[in-house]
């Protein structure tokens, strides 16, 4: 805690107290690259995936994105994308992280309906543990449809 005791010209003694909180190193954390947004018309072309919702701070889930969503994806500043579909990404949604240098992190879970059947234990401590990392926020995690799977790892 720091301390600041000033005196005023009319005689007035304030005392200032500075507070720190936590310290965080944050010389390994720059922030991703901005690109501009485009525009249809006078209006921002904005459009989130499918189930999209905040999960915490820096911490998003969805549906699978698609071009459309790029443009809203982009105001997230995302360092990292958990895949748990096991289908591979477009050429054009990998050429998207690539350009916004965003790691995309794969995990493949196959869907299913049924609530008796299992995900590897595994798979689940390996997509926690890059959830986890302050590193890789913000991050999105997403299966197809964005309903149960991300759930699970968030």
């Amino acid at each position: 805690m720091k301390i600041v005791h000033t005196s005023a010209a009319n005689g007035d003694d304030t005392i200032y107290k500075t507070i720190e909180v936590a310290v965080i190193d944050r010389r390994d954390l720059t922030p991703p690259p901005v690109f501009p947004f485009p525009v249809v018309g006078d209006e921002l072309n904005l459009i989130p995936p499918l189930n999209f919702a905040m999960v915490d701070n820096g911490i998003f889930r969805s549906g699978f994105p698609d071009s459309a969503n790029f443009s809203f994806l982009q105001t997230l500043g995302l360092r990292s994308i958990i895949c748990l579909c096991p289908e591979p990404y477009t050429e054009a949604t990998t050429e998207f992280l690539k350009d916004g240098g965003i790691r995309l992190y794969q995990f493949g879970i196959e869907s299913y309906k049924e609530p008796f059947v299992n995900i590897p234990q595994d798979t689940i401590r390996e997509a926690l543990q890059v959830v986890l990392d302050v590193k890789n926020h913000p991050i999105l995690i997403h299966c197809k449809r964005g309903k149960v799977c991300p759930l699970l790892v968030s």
